[in-house]
């Protein structure tokens, strides 16, 4: 069965309905400060089997940093001097900006094919738009996605788990890996039937070894097809943000056999080395996020290997270029990657520019470090969204997943464009009547990753709470990651609802995503609700109509400060 037959088949059993929801201490190593004596900008042409140059975590910022046009370049400058020069992906592609969310990421399908990607593995956000679009980006996708742990209930990938590409003499095997935490990332309606079993699994557990033990059974599954090399393409991760049997330095402690590690997921710059399961220290790299930098895995002729981090493209003498300003750089690019990206910009320019309203501030959930302020504390954007949501849902609270916001709101016209940015995920929103109980349930669960930055942190509209985050988290998770049960003394206390205190036994009205309440980051507490609406429209286009309905086109002065919903002790 082909990719495609295969991916439909998963469809089948699930629901296609859109979902939503997701530092390392080496320096980038930028090209111009490190190109060989020769100025080869990847050793000396007789001596290098292939290149392959690698990027991970772009979410739609085709635009920023480097751009896609400045990889263009960089790659037509390779592919003079060298024979075989391969792309690849290692995921997070189509999702986190505004032609990323209209379009359901074909657009950004159709730039990485005129880059013409060799291979791409799907992150977690891939998935984000649901089954359905993935389908359709992965037939359109010419190179396809690779993925050893996005399976169905029987346990058979749905893609390829591992691909192996030619290169001259040599031949290189690539096997994809996607986060098992994706199953928290996905809406549980999509992946589970009536019953509540689950219809696809990513290989989660409490301990890795099942993902670990698929991954070395296709690495000597590509060795035994006659792999030279073998490269694992990981959208694992390996900060603290990560479930730690999941990150991929974890993972690679119980495999053997891998030549290199292509990492992404957790936006972290690193090139080094990691040791396996024998102590082997095998290279090891991710390239950030938003074009940042890119990858290049040099493999030479003698059998060695050489990766460092581009940051910068040089300014070529041989071929086109054209010259841009980005963020106050300048940056070189390639004529023919900047029209083809330039002209689909320009077809969403009447949609992207709409004025939704003014605002005379900065609303930051992002600072200028990168570090997620919404992650940790109550955030003034966050507040805004959260009050949005109760006010079109004309419910009594609203329970927002802090990884849901994912853009800084600049002060000036606030565009289409903007929200579309601050909330990419268009997800479907949905109002339920649930027990206080559920309400203080998802309070402890989204406060006990503090104090590490996290996407569950709750944000709230209509209710107060004080966190203690002294008292040891005592919440309790299965396999999947799914809150199960709170242990111990909650660090949660004096939870209010409009003004009064809460009651677990009693009902109250709540407005989220569909996401969330249907147990999206592990909030599965709300399972047992009952739900009184799922509504057509998505949580950008209620901010859109909030701003322009509700606030009159003016974000007003009281979203400048965050307003006490979340208090701490002591």
């Amino acid at each position: 069965m082909n990719r495609m037959n295969r991916l439909k088949s998963a469809l089948l059993i699930s629901a296609f309905v859109v979902i939503a929801i997701l530092s390392g201490a080496f320096t980038v190593v930028s090209h111009a400060a490190n190109a060989v004596a020769d100025s080869f900008p990847a050793g000396n042409p007789e001596e290098v089997a292939a290149v392959i140059l690698h990027t991970n975590d772009v979410h739609v910022g085709f635009e920023d940093n480097i751009g896609y046009d400045g990889l263009a370049l960089y790659q037509k400058e390779l592919e003079a001097v060298y024979d075989h020069v391969l792309l690849i992906d290692a995921g997070d592609a189509i999702q986190g900006g505004s032609i990323g969310v209209i379009s359901k990421g074909a657009q950004i399908v159709r730039m990485m094919n005129h880059l013409g990607y060799d291979l791409a593995v799907p992150g977690n956000h891939e998935f984000d738009f649901g089954f359905e679009a993935l389908a359709q980006c992965a037939e359109s996708l010419q190179c396809g996605y690779v993925c050893a742990n996005f399976c169905t209930a029987d346990g058979k990938p749905v893609f390829e788990p591992w691909r192996i590409l030619d290169a001259g003499e040599i031949r290189i095997g690539l096997i994809g890996a996607v986060t098992p935490d994706t199953f928290t990332k996905t809406k549980i309606s999509e992946i589970v039937d009536e019953e509540g079993r689950p219809v696809l699994d990513f290989l989660a557990d409490h301990t890795g070894e099942r993902l670990s033990e698929a991954l070395q059974k296709y690495i000597d599954e590509v060795r035994d097809n006659g792999a030279d090399y073998v490269i694992l393409v990981s959208h694992l991760g390996n900060n603290d943000t990560i479930t730690e049997q999941f990150r991929s330095e974890a993972i690679l402690e119980k495999l053997t056999g891998l030549d290199a590690v292509i990492d992404g997921h957790s936006h972290e710059i690193y090139n080094r080395t990691a040791a396996d399961k024998e102590g082997r220290q095998v290279p090891f790299a991710q390239a950030g996020t938003k074009m940042q930098a890119f990858g290049q895995l040099t493999i030479y002729k003698d059998g060695h290997m050489e990766e460092k981090l581009i940051d910068s493209v040089p300014k070529p003498e041989d071929i086109p270029f054209e010259t841009v300003m980005r963020k106050g750089i300048e940056r070189y690019v390639d004529p023919d990657m900047k029209s083809f990206m330039d002209d689909i910009v320009a077809s969403y320019a009447d949609v992207m520019e709409r004025r939704i309203g003014d605002l005379s501030y900065d609303m930051i959930v992002r600072d200028e470090n990168g570090y997620d302020v919404s992650r940790v504390a109550e955030n003034p954007l966050c507040d805004l969204v959260a009050d949005a949501f109760r006010a079109i849902g004309g419910t009594q609270v609203a329970l927002l997943n802090a990884g849901s916001v994912r853009n800084n709101l600049e002060a000036g016209t606030v565009t289409y464009q903007d929200v579309m940015d601050v909330l990419p995920y268009s997800s479907d929103m949905m109002t339920a009547k649930v027990t206080g109980q559920m309400l203080l349930d998802a309070l402890e669960y989204g406060v006990s990753k503090l104090p590490a930055v996290s996407a569950v942190f709750p944000q709230v509209s209509g209710m107060q709470f004080c966190v203690n985050k002294d008292i040891e988290s005592s919440v309790r998770v299965d396999g999947n990651n799914q809150f199960v049960s709170v242990d111990g003394e909650y660090r949660v206390s004096d939870v209010k609802i409009g003004g009064k205190e809460l009651d677990p036994k009693a009902e109250y009205t709540v407005t989220g995503t569909s996401y969330l309440l249907n147990g999206g980051d592990g909030y599965s507490m709300f399972k047992e609700a009952v739900v009184l609406s799922m509504a057509a429209v998505s949580d950008n286009e209620v901010l859109i109509q909030y701003i322009e309905e509700n606030l009159g086109g003016v974000i007003p002065e009281d979203y400048r400060e965050p307003q006490n919903r979340i208090l701490w002790k002591p």
